[in-house]
This record gives structure tokens, C-alpha cells and sequence, in this order.
């Protein structure tokens, strides 16, 4: 797995399970059941304008009673995070554990809908070595897990379900041990069966067997029974077969939350060292320029590779003799030839000035009745990987 560098479009589910603001309640709910999926995206003219997950529904059964009488807009959450295409998925992971959300809508730059991404399609993405950190089961499980007798009502369930957030409850015995399940989905398709599924008892609903992992078991091993189970969650019982935990997706892609610390110091990290490679850039040109200006008596020239000045000292226009320096972008081989040196650019090369080679010249020549005389020393100007990036010239 190497999510902290893909784009969150390498993740999405691009099928998205569409319904428009007309659908009622009872549309959605069969929708959802018959297609077997988690949430539904309201979608008008492709633009996302609410959501509709299992959770909602359990939600609203709590909180509202029977929902088929209830519309779209009653049952929907709006308005829908969204993130574009482009976003990195670690980010994205991040928001939905930070909102406690398990489904977000991706859209193009332009805000169309393209795709969306839930927790379960990052445990799609994940490799062998995010399960090695966890190793067993325990290390990732939540004790945090919901138990009713079999005796217990939907309305008992779902108040469980609702008030901590929690995906499923467990019908158990006396002794702890696992009768049956009641799950969100379950829930979806009570809603669609029943005008009002609540005095309905957990023993007259629940699904079983419930599968069941301890927990020495190995992380991946789990994983891999619940993905050919095709189910989200697994019971963990101790050596009595007593429920003591529970297993789901959600536990397994919260592991991402360290990846995301990672991550982020990975970015920081980063980030500093580009600040002090701009920081020790600006540094050095301070030193180069201070260097340059107290070079007095002596006129400094740099030019770039392509022998264009790019920096004088401020000698070279005190030095009236060596005023055909003083302008930057001027090409220095023709100046050095209308000094008398017009085969200058066979030496201003690498290849002759590398490894710290330096090359001497004296430049003579008469301006109306005055005869001039310039001692010249080229070298290469290299940075510090020892590449070349220009020519510096030293005149007295």
C-alpha cells in the first residue's frame, strides 16, 4: 500500500448509486436493499445535493419511527462533503475520520460528481504490510461493541446503534456468547418489509450464524474471512467464546490515523528541508555579493553558461577602463573580442576550466590617446555538486 501518494481517484467507486430529490423514503430503502449497498447519492443534473447511508436510516428509525411515509429530503443528510479528484487519498482519510463519516462524494474540478470513496475501498487498497503492524486481531479490534439479550427489541437495537455510533449489535446468552447479529443493512431491510420494524424482537430478526475470530488470531487471516464471507464485521470472543470485541472495516482502515501522523511529518519534513535549501541559497548569494563588493580594486564578472553577464561588482564601474563590463545580459565573448581577445570562447569552456583550472590573459588596447592593459583570470563557476553553472572573470 502506498496511499499517501495517490490521488483519492485511485480509490473511488466510480458506479455510484444515484436516486433525484423525487424518490420518497420507501423508494430509497428498496433501492438500497436490492442493490445491496451502503449509501445512495441524491443527484440532480450531477451535482450532489445529499447522501443517504445505512447509518441515516438507522438513525431516523430511532429518532423518527417508520420511515416510508418520510421523503427524500426527510431522510437525506445535506449538505455533502465533497472532495475533487485530485485531492491526495490520505487527506481524504483523514477529513472522514476527523467528521466521523464513512462516505464521501468525489467531484471533478468543475463540482460534477465522478465517483465515491468510503472505508471500505481503502481496505481494498491496502498491501500485506498494514496488517503486519497490527499482526493480530486484538491490536485492532474495539471493545466498544454493543450485546442484547435475544429477547430485546429493533427499537432497543437501534437506540444501542444510534447513541454510540456503532455499526451492529450482538444477540448473546448469559455467558456472552454470540446467538445472532443486527446489523445496519439489517436495519435497511426491516425499514423496507415493515411500516415499523421496532417491537419486532432481535430473535425474530437477527442474522446467524455470526462468524467469530479470536483474538490471537492474525489480522490478515480475519480480513480474509470476512472477505469471503462478503461481510463487514466479525465477532471476537475469547478463549471461553465469550464476545469480547468486535472487527469491522471501520477498526481495520483506522489504522490509517498513524499512517497520517507519517505522513504529515513526511510533508513537514520535507517542507523544512525546501525551506532551508531556499534559506541557504539566499545565503550564499548574500555571501557571494558581499564577497564581490569587497573585492576592491578588482572587478568581478559572472556570467551564466550561456556567457551572458548575470553580476558585477561595484568596481567595474568605478574602474572606467573596465566599463564594457557594466551591463548585465551583455554577451561577454564579444566584449573580450572587441578587447583583443577574439578567440576568448575556446577557453570559456567546461571541458578546459574543470577542476578548478584557471586560465590567465593579458588584454591590451587604446582608447583615443590612452593605451589600456587588463589582467584577466577566468575560472568555471560551480555549484555545490560540483556542476557548472557559469564563468566568473577577474579583472585588475
Amino acid at each position: 500500500m502506498d496511499t499517501n501518494k495517490k490521488p483519492i481517484s485511485e480509490l473511488m467507486t466510480r458506479t455510484v448509486c444515484e436516486v433525484k430529490t423525487d424518490f420518497s423514503a420507501a423508494q430509497i430503502l428498496e433501492l438500497m436493499q436490492r442493490k445491496k449497498v451502503s449509501s445512495v447519492l441524491v443527484v440532480e443534473d450531477r451535482l450532489t445535493l445529499g447522501i443517504v447511508t445505512e447509518r441515516d436510516v438507522v438513525r431516523n428509525l430511532h429518532r423518527v419511527g417508520g420511515l416510508k411515509s418520510l421523503s427524500c429530503a426527510d431522510l437525506m443528510q445535506a449538505p455533502v462533503i465533497t472532495v475533487e479528484q485530485t485531492e491526495n487519498a490520505m487527506d481524504v482519510y483523514h477529513m472522514m475520520d476527523g467528521r466521523r463519516i464513512r462516505h464521501i462524494a468525489v467531484t471533478d474540478a468543475e463540482g460534477l460528481l465522478v465517483g465515491i470513496v468510503s472505508e471500505s475501498d481503502f481496505l481494498r487498497d491496502f498491501g500485506v504490510e498494514h496488517y503486519m503492524r497490527f499482526k493480530d486481531v486484538g491490536g485492532a479490534m474495539s471493545t466498544a461493541v454493543g450485546l442484547l439479550p435475544e429477547t430485546a427489541t429493533v427499537a432497543e437495537a437501534v437506540a444501542l446503534m444510534d447513541e454510540r455510533r456503532q455499526s451492529c449489535v450482538f444477540a448473546v446468552d448469559a455467558a456472552g456468547h454470540p446467538l445472532g447479529v443486527l446489523t445496519e443493512r439489517d436495519v435497511v431491510r426491516l425499514c423496507h418489509q415493515h411500516d415499523d420494524p421496532q417491537p419486532l424482537t432481535l430473535a425474530a430478526t437477527m442474522a446467524g450464524p455470526v462468524k467469530t475470530v479470536r483474538t490471537e488470531e492474525l489480522l490478515h487471516d480475519a480480513v480474509k474471512l470476512m472477505d469471503e464471507a462478503r461481510i463487514r464485521r466479525l465477532a471476537v470472543v475469547d478463549a471461553a467464546g465469550a464476545v469480547c470485541g468486535v472487527l469491522t472495516h471501520h477498526e481495520i482502515v483506522g489504522g490509517l490515523e498513524g499512517e497520517y501522523v507519517t505522513y504529515l511529518k513526511d510533508m513537514i519534513q520535507s517542507q523544512e528541508k525546501v525551506l532551508i535549501s531556499r534559506q541557504s541559497a539566499v545565503n550564499e548569494k548574500r555571501l557571494l555579493e558581499n564577497i564581490l563588493r569587497s573585492a576592491v580594486g578588482t572587478a568581478v564578472i559572472a556570467t551564466d553558461m550561456v556567457y551572458r553577464i548575470v553580476h558585477c561588482n561595484p568596481a567595474v564601474a568605478a574602474i572606467p577602463k573596465l566599463r564594457h563590463f557594466g551591463s548585465p545580459g551583455d554577451d561577454v565573448r564579444d566584449i573580450l573580442a572587441r578587447l583583443g581577445w577574439p578567440d576568448s570562447g575556446t577557453v570559456l569552456t567546461p571541458d578546459v576550466l574543470r577542476n578548478g583550472h584557471m586560465h590567465s590573459a593579458a588584454l591590451a588596447w587604446t582608447e583615443g590617446n590612452e593605451s589600456l592593459r587588463v589582467e584577466l583570470q577566468v575560472s568555471l563557476l560551480i555549484d555545490d555538486k560540483n556542476q557548472p553553472q557559469g564563468y566568473l572573470l577577474l579583472a585588475r
